[in-house]
């Protein structure tokens, strides 16, 4: 209950909408994304369901949690999903100076760049604490800060069919990034239920980096 309230609070206080990244699509598209891994034991499952419905994605990493599972990383990129950046260390980002923020952005970057061999252009704020500073600079780095339209809300730890059935019971729509965490393997049997209905309505998948072409 306490984790439902505080969802509220915070989507009251910011909208999931304040930083919607979408645009009318020739094609009916979806665009996945999953936080806060890769985690081992999780990353591998699910990337295993996503070859099974031939589908690509969007990983915004941890930069400490890549460091320490390297493999994982090289195991993202070989399966040509998109790595992104979602800070080193998760820290809150509305308690931490402009500075660190940076450093915690750059030093992720940098892990990133080591595996894919280019530029990490996609940035999400961990816990989407945006400030207009930060958007400033990144804008300035040629990165694009990229929020959600809609949230999973995985990290309520509910049960699989309570997640898909909370993202079915309000329609997707084209366009829609769709926010997801595979540090809970709750997501993938949540995607298994998902992924089907949403393909039989039409719908294709897409990483982001592939979103404005």
């Amino acid at each position: 209950m306490l984790s439902k309230l505080k969802y509220l609070l915070r989507s009251i206080i910011m909208p999931d909408r304040l930083f919607l990244l979408s645009k009318t699509q020739q094609e009916k598209t979806l665009y996945l994304t999953f936080d806060d891994g890769p985690v081992p034991g999780i990353i591998e499952r699910l990337l295993d369901l996503l070859d099974k419905y031939q589908i690509k994605v969007t990983f915004f990493i941890i930069g400490s949690r890549a460091e320490k599972n390297p493999d994982l990383l090289h195991e993202i990129h070989k399966r040509a999903h998109t790595i992104a950046n979602h800070s080193y260390s998760h820290p809150a980002f509305d308690k931490i100076s402009h500075t660190k923020k940076i450093i915690e952005i750059d030093k992720t970057n940098l892990i990133i760049k080591q595996v894919t061999g280019k530029p990490c252009t996609l940035f999400r704020a961990p816990q989407g604490r945006w400030d207009k500073r930060l958007i400033l600079t990144l804008l300035l780095k040629k990165i694009t800060a990229v929020h959600w339209s809609r949230d999973s809300q995985d990290f309520l730890k509910e049960p699989a069919n309570k997640i898909a059935e909370r993202l079915l019971k309000q329609p997707v729509k084209s366009g829609d990034i769709i926010l997801f965490h595979d540090d809970n393997i709750l997501c993938i049997d949540a995607l298994d239920i998902l992924i089907p209905q949403w393909l039989e309505q039409g719908y294709c998948f897409s990483a982001l980096e592939h979103k404005y072409e």
